[in-house]
């Protein structure tokens, strides 16, 4: 049956041109006028526009053979967003992937802010080197792994994106990664905007090193928390230690990153006294959960001098728990990136000057710039680390060689281009009239280029990984975050020292 957006019938001797056949398909397969009959193109849609006439969510999805047209929108995915807002031909799809809903909504709208204003720069000031501009396809994760899997299925396998910008939570970028990235005609390049977890056991299936991350990650947040924990407890053989995991992704890839010392279980070899090391499963469990777990922990030591915590929101309410218990405060309580936003929430002037966490040091001369430049004075540093993510995925992209077809595995590959300290300088701080066109002809001449993102140098080693420094961030009493500290590693190694912030 031979049908358009709306059931109706056509005498195909009227038509005159393609256009009168713009609204009729066949099995989402796009029609043309041929002697003045609307005849099935065999081969299948070569253009958005001849999609257009299902609806303003299809596009021309490279996933089958004939191409058919296909809709981007799901019960994740929205309608393409084009260059402009029309409907356009020439241009590349990437595919991105934030919590839009649920628990991290709000780290998801700054966020959206940042991968919104990269497109929107990179195409006002260059394009790919066939003349594509960049369109997106925005997917809702619902802060739940469920939902950012199924978006990624329908990015990468229905629409055959080839480039995945997201998800932001570690969890589910995990098992986007495990479930998605290497599937059977997918591989798709896959950007981790602010993931901590080490993804290096993960991606080894076709060895290309499909997987970035654009915030240092656990591999130098580990060595910085065991060289804070060191120099907060010098010299002090009674600094015993409490250290509760979350048992996923995140707080594992923590633990075994700051625990190296070759012990069952592992332990952080610069806490001078003894250690009680548990993982958790969420809260309440009776046997499995954080608060018993910690009840457990205080048993073995009544007063810890120190509580390390790697974990995420819930780290909050295990603070607010052990409150309750009787045990004094300790001296000092770790936790890492993820837990910040819920404990400075506490607003709890007892934890002021105790409470210290570990975590990429992110706010940069550019990241002011940034906000100059987009007019938003409050932009959250996890925007300007979708901004770095996408715009690098760009310059990716733009980096294939002129003629090549732009798939995953060329933009992995294309990124050897991006991190080298003798090429041209791209700082994404200047106006994008500047490195955008700067990056672009450095890639046309097959020339490298030295990428310095909003956040940071973006000096991605061997595994994908930025490698950047770390700040220590004390609470204070209004349950603000105070830079207390800097540590640098010596990149790409994973060493470093800290110096105190002047």
């Amino acid at each position: 049956m031979i049908a358009g957006a709306c059931s109706a019938t056509l005498d195909f001797t009227e038509c005159y041109e393609d256009a009168d056949c713009a609204a009729f398909f066949d099995d989402n397969k796009p029609m043309y006028c041929a002697a003045n009959v609307c005849k099935i193109r065999e081969n299948g849609c070569d253009a958005n526009s001849q999609c257009a006439g299902l609806g303003e969510a299809y596009i021309c999805a490279t996933s089958s053979a004939p191409r058919e047209c296909a809709s981007t929108e799901s019960d994740e995915c929205g309608a393409p967003i084009y260059p402009g807002g029309e409907i356009s031909d020439d241009v590349a799809f990437i595919g991105v992937m934030l919590p839009k809903t649920g628990a991290d909504a709000d780290l998801g709208l700054e966020m959206e802010k940042g991968v919104l204003a990269a497109v929107e720069e990179f195409n006002a000031s260059g394009e790919l080197p066939n003349g594509d501009k960049i369109a997106l396809v925005v997917c809702d994760t619902k802060s739940e792994v469920a939902s950012a899997t199924s978006a990624a299925r329908h990015l990468g396998d229905t629409l055959t994106i080839p480039v995945l910008i997201g998800p932001a939570d570690d969890v589910e970028f995990t098992a986007v990664v495990d479930q998605v990235t290497f599937a059977q005609g997918v591989n798709a390049f896959t950007m981790g905007p602010m993931i901590t977890a080490d993804m290096r056991e993960l991606d080894t299936s076709t060895g290309s090193g499909l997987v970035f991350q654009a915030m240092a990650g656990a591999k130098y947040q580990g060595p910085a928390l065991g060289e804070r924990i060191g120099a907060d407890f010098a010299g002090d053989p009674t600094a015993d230690a409490i250290l509760l995991l979350s048992e996923d992704a995140y707080g594992l890839s923590l633990y075994k990153a700051v625990a190296t010392e070759e012990t069952t279980p592992s332990q952080i070899p610069q806490v001078p006294g003894s250690q009680f090391i548990a993982s958790y499963r969420g809260l309440d469990d009776a046997t499995k959960g954080a608060k018993a777990k910690l009840d457990t922990a205080l048993k073995t030591f009544a007063e810890p001098p120190m509580l390390i915590l790697l974990g995420r929101s819930e780290v909050a309410e295990i603070i607010e728990y052990y409150k309750t218990t009787g045990a004094p405060l300790p001296q000092k309580i770790y936790v890492s990136k993820r837990a910040m936003p819920a404990v400075a929430a506490l607003e709890d002037p007892e934890l002021a000057g105790i409470v210290v966490a570990i975590a990429p040091d992110l706010e940069t001369p550019q990241l002011a710039k940034l906000r100059t430049r987009l007019g938003e004075s409050n932009l959250a540093p996890e925007g300007a680390l979708a901004y770095d993510a996408t715009m690098a995925s760009l310059f990716g992209m733009a980096a294939v060689k002129s003629g090549d077809i732009v798939v995953g595995l060329r933009v992995a590959d294309a990124f050897k281009k991006l991190s080298d300290k003798a090429g041209t300088p791209v700082d994404f701080g200047a106006g994008p009239k500047m490195f955008v066109p700067a990056a672009l002809t450095a890639f046309q001449s097959s020339k490298t280029v030295d990428l310095v993102g909003i956040t940071g140098p973006l000096d991605f080693d061997a595994s994908g990984e930025v490698c950047s420094p770390i700040a220590a961030y004390t609470l204070d009493a209004e349950g603000g975050w105070v830079k207390s500290a800097v540590y640098t590693p010596a990149c790409p190694d994973t060493t470093g020292t800290w110096a105190p912030v002047p």
